[in-house]
């Protein structure tokens, strides 16, 4: 009833319904590369995230294999993931293997536990901003009417 109302009213003015159309397509259109654009923000906001949880993983490796080597000890820590309980605890064992190893007065070996004090730090905060923009990211994925976009656009939620 409204539509035939409607139609009517775009005839007697004489639009037509051909312009009525192409104008709502493109409103459809423009939308629809908001939302990939948004997706694709979100995306590389949470992949940009992820290379900083690597940079971070990568610098403690290397920390780590520098001081074992200065100990002469094997210090490879574990590398299933990382927590704050994890960190403070691996922080915690090789303190105490460097005093049990007589290096507490060696000031490179204290430096180096410094720095790896520090990016025990870097890498939780790391860890937790991936994971915001990680949830952002699957959110904006699964609600509507983004769902569609990200569906036809090929994005695909990430695992957790």
């Amino acid at each position: 009833m409204i539509l035939t109302t409607v139609f009517a009213a775009l005839k007697i003015s004489g639009i037509g319904l051909v312009p009525v159309f192409i104008v709502l397509v493109s409103a459809v259109f423009l939308w629809g590369m908001v939302v990939q654009n948004s997706l694709k923000t979100r995306k590389s906001r949470m992949e940009a995230q992820l290379q900083n949880v690597g940079k971070a993983a990568l610098l403690r490796m290397q920390l780590l294999t520098r001081l074992g080597g200065l100990v002469q000890t094997d210090l490879v820590a574990d590398q299933e993931g990382y927590d704050e309980t994890k960190l403070a605890t691996e922080t915690a064992r090789i303190a105490s293997a460097i005093r049990n190893l007589g290096f507490a007065d060696n000031r490179e070996a204290q430096q180096l536990q410094g720095n790896l004090a520090e990016n025990a730090t870097l890498l939780v905060t790391a860890q937790r901003q991936f994971r915001t923009a990680r949830t952002g990211y699957n959110e904006l994925c699964q609600r509507m009417p983004y769902k569609l976009v990200a569906a036809v656009a090929g994005f695909k939620p990430v695992a957790t």
